[in-house]
């Protein structure tokens, strides 16, 4: 049983949105996943991925699609800006007390 973490389509026409699944490989597009990782929003281009849920299933031997690759590092980067804003922020609210 070869599992990897791709994407799968839902949402409306002409609104798509995705869900990031654990998947077997030989599933269906519409087929039922193990495991839902999170979802990303291709309109908005917002997303939202449980990291350490993806990183127990790349450890596990889970294959990863291209675009999901990809995807991936868009959102890693997005984390570390995120928890820099987070961190400069509280580091100046610190100083100002």
């Amino acid at each position: 049983m070869a599992v990897i973490i791709r994407l799968q389509r839902v949402g409306k026409k002409n609104r798509p949105m995705f869900r990031i699944v654990a998947i077997e490989k030989s599933a269906a597009a519409k087929g039922k996943p193990i495991e839902v990782l999170g979802v990303y929003d291709p309109i908005k281009k917002t997303g939202q991925l449980n990291f350490e849920k993806y990183e127990l299933w790349i450890k596990n031997g889970a294959l990863v699609s291209d675009t999901m690759k990809s995807l991936y590092k868009k959102m890693l980067k997005n984390k570390k800006v995120e928890n820099e804003i987070i961190s400069a922020i509280s580091s100046s609210s610190s100083s100002l007390s």
